[in-house]
């Protein structure tokens, strides 16, 4: 019924498989690397001119401030000047004003006009 089975196996043929050579994988080409690549130099560029920028903005800021604070004093200056000259042209028209001459006369001088006599006004104490 149940026969044993020999404890060794006959040999059997070998099969010959065939070889057959494995070609490595070709790199695929890679048409986003160049635009990575591009977009990734583009980016470091900017971010660099972005900081120089930058820095230069930082370094004008207390320049703009003391030229801000210059420029109120010349304002001022100006503002008084003209305040000058408008007193000053103001006292030309009334200096050189031909009608005028003889009230400047008595105005900067003793002299007084011909038909005005002089007031004294003496202090007479208590007596």
């Amino acid at each position: 019924m149940h026969a044993l089975k020999p404890s060794y196996l006959p040999p059997q043929p070998t099969r010959r498989t065939r070889t057959v050579p494995r070609h490595k994988p070709q790199p695929r080409p890679r048409p986003h690397r160049a635009i990575v690549i591009e977009t990734t130099v583009k980016l470091s560029v900017n971010a660099v001119l972005s900081v120089a920028a930058i820095g230069a903005l930082v370094q004008l800021l207390p320049y703009r401030s003391s030229q801000l604070a210059k420029l109120q004093e010349l304002q001022t200056a100006v503002q008084s000047m003209n305040d000058r000259v408008d007193r000053a042209q103001a006292h030309f028209s009334q200096y050189f004003d031909p009608y005028q001459t003889e009230s400047n006369m008595e105005a900067q001088s003793n002299r007084i006009g011909a038909q005005q006599r002089r007031v004294v006004l003496q202090d007479r104490g208590m007596h």
